[in-house]
């Protein structure tokens, strides 16, 4: 029965410091772990906390060609923002205060061996395109220099993070996960090998007895039952403390259940039953808690904890937290407006009316009053309007003339800004939003998604509203430079049309460059801090990153085609109110930009005009390069989203 443990020097009391292979899955585990070692290929280890992932990862290195050379394990969620470039890359005398003396990073003391990068999922997204960049190019800047340095390292990365799910969310980026993800090894919770919980029991046993100095100890049957029925939530690492405390506790060399000193409450609870499902374990023992301090209003309580923390991981996206739990955004939404979260107003339900007549009576039956409201022409109580920096609606929305056209009907308007399309037509439903504005590339993303959206009209763009920047004092000159690079861009964005234009232009392929998708707010901070090659976007920001002389323009979208964006409406809320999506293209038609006041920025100044069939020709074109290069997974058909043409 092979056992694996942490060399002592390594055993801190923060890591499962012994993995044995004795369960049937951790057999399994272990031939993987056999055979990935002999290639020099990334690994990507990924399991729950205490699961033995730096084990596991050391084992793969003493099993590689690399096993003479060095392994350097980091923990990557100990490392700051402004510390992760020097800690890894490594700095030159006086790259920053305090750097009194030249310092090899992680990467250059493991040269030739392997780079154990626990935690990964923890690092920033800066942190993450320096990693990239260097899993690409296998070599390294010093902080403070420009001088490159050859690095021949093996990279073995952990998390205990779902990277998909994070990747899903823009917290980590999917060029660097797939990078990583060359070669996986999964590490089952212990709850799910159970064969494996008594020998691991006995062999800490065995090692802290000699520890502690109290001779060979033996395990009661019922303690072994225990421990077989508890569901380790904590894994290897809550089982060695456990033992631990045991030992210390024990009378007469032996351990007894009530030694293990598990809660009371979990013990009675859980009685002989077989271990839960995966994941319930931690939601288990958390409710049993509750339950034990009679909580008031349990229920509603725990609904509104899972609510709010999907909603902070999604970070604030309704439509990902649906997904996440499982549930319509409608039941999202009305929660999180019930929840105080967002504003809005909640539907009341439906009642079902009944009109009552005497038989006998010639007299027209009595309508309620409720039927007759009922009866009424339908207005909705709130219209909801997405808008991004660059669009004419801020304007609108400055003018207060659509709350004006509407006031009469009962309406209220509400604005939300939205730092890209991609991220505006996420939102997209009746309950959601009513009205947005976004280039091409977005809307036709929306459509391949089925998202229920319709075009109500088109405005031209600047042809320099668009474009593709490097930094300054980049090297890079012409689109033919950008082999090799790594570009920012906002994922189906308008810019993005225009990169694809650009680079099939200068005969580019799309394998001979690294697209990174970051949203804009992000990549700004990305583009400043020089941590990309390029970055595709739009006004204003463009003019943003120009300020200071950061940035230079390296191609626009003048003669790449007429460019247009469009403002687009919910499917349903054109069909429920026709009225007001006609009041808001009038009063959108009456903004016209003071004379030195504020214009609509990367936008000419004719304002929206009726879609024709130029548009359509133009959107479909964009909907075909996309499918093309596998943006979107099926064709679309434009024109079935027009609401109405000239």
């Amino acid at each position: 029965m092979p056992v694996l443990t942490l060399p002592r020097a390594d055993a801190l009391s923060v890591r499962a410091k012994a993995l044995v292979f004795n369960d049937p899955k951790s057999l399994e585990l272990l031939r993987r772990v056999e055979q990935v070692a002999r290639s020099q290929v990334t690994v990507l280890v990924q399991g729950e906390t205490g699961t033995g992932k730096e084990i596991v990862a050391r084992h793969v290195h003493a099993l590689s060609p690399r096993a003479e050379r060095p392994f350097i394990a980091v923990n990557c969620g100990a490392l700051s923002d402004s510390l992760v470039e020097s800690e890894l890359f490594g700095h030159e005398r006086g790259a920053f205060t305090g750097a009194a003396d030249a310092r090899a990073g992680w990467f250059e003391t493991a040269h030739g061996g392997t780079l154990f990068l626990d935690e990964v999922g923890d690092l920033s997204l800066s942190a993450q395109v320096k990693l990239l960049r260097v899993l690409q190019e296998g070599e390294i800047v010093r902080l403070g220099s420009r001088r490159t340095i050859q690095v021949d390292v093996r990279v073995i990365a952990a998390t205990n993070v779902e990277l998909e799910n994070a990747v899903a969310t823009g917290r980590f980026r999917q060029d660097l996960y797939y990078r990583l993800h060359v070669a996986s090894l999964a590490l089952p919770p212990l709850r799910e090998r159970p064969d494996d919980v008594l020998p691991l029991a006995e062999h800490f046993i065995e090692q802290y007895s000699t520890r502690l100095g109290v001779g060979p100890v033996k395990l009661h049957s019922e303690a072994a039952k225990g421990l077989l029925r508890h569901s380790w939530p904590g894994n290897i690492r809550e089982l060695e403390n456990v033992i631990h405390h045991a030992l210390v506790v024990c009378q007469d060399r032996e351990i007894s259940l009530a030694d293990l000193g598990f809660s009371p409450s979990l013990a009675s609870a859980r009685g002989s039953e077989p271990p839960p499902e995966p994941g319930a374990p931690l939601l288990e023992r958390a409710l049993l808690e509750l339950f034990d301090r009679n909580v008031p209003d349990l229920y509603q309580h725990i609904e509104e904890r899972i609510v709010r923390a999907a909603y902070r991981f999604c970070e604030s996206n309704q439509l990902q937290t649906a997904r996440l739990l499982g549930i319509s955004r409608n039941v999202v939404r009305a929660r999180l407006i019930q929840f105080g979260e967002v504003t809005g107003t909640l539907r009341p339900p439906s009642e079902r009316v009944t009109l009552v007549s005497d038989p006998g009576s010639l007299a027209p039956p009595r309508v309620p009053e409720e039927a007759k409201r009922l009866a009424a022409p339908r207005v909705p109580p709130s219209v909801r309007v997405g808008f991004q920096r660059f669009s004419r609606l801020p304007l609108l929305k400055a003018s207060g003339a659509l709350e004006r056209a509407l006031s009469p009907l009962g309406t209220q308007v509400e604005w939300r800004e939205y730092p890209g399309g991609t991220q505006l037509v996420e939102a997209f439903d009746p309950e959601q939003l009513a009205f947005g504005m976004v280039g091409d590339g977005p809307s036709v993303i929306a459509l391949a998604g089925r998202v229920p959206i319709v075009y109500l009209a088109a405005e031209q763009l600047a042809p320099e509203g668009e474009a593709i920047v490097v930094p300054s004092e980049s090297e890079i000159r012409s689109i033919e430079d950008l082999r090799g690079c790594t570009i920012m861009v906002n994922r189906g964005a308008n810019a993005h049309y225009l990169l694809i234009r650009a680079l099939e232009e200068a005969r580019i392929d799309q394998h001979d460059v690294q697209i990174a998708y970051v949203p804009p707010d992000r990549a700004e901070e990305a583009f400043r801090e020089a941590d990309v090659d390029a970055w595709a976007t739009w006004e204003p920001y463009i003019g943003a990153a120009q300020r200071g002389g950061r940035a230079r323009v390296l191609c626009d979208g003048r003669g790449f085609g007429d460019r247009a964006a469009y403002y687009i409406a919910s499917r349903a809320f054109v069909d429920a109110y026709p009225e007001v999506v006609h009041a808001f293209l009038r009063e959108l038609k009456g903004v016209v930009p003071a004379p030195r006041g504020p214009s609509p920025s990367g936008m000419t100044a004719r304002g929206p005009t009726p879609l024709n069939q130029g548009h359509i020709q133009r959107l479909q074109a964009v909907a075909d390069a996309f499918l093309r290069h596998d943006l979107i997974d099926r064709p679309v058909a434009v024109s079935d989203a027009c609401w109405q043409l000239a």
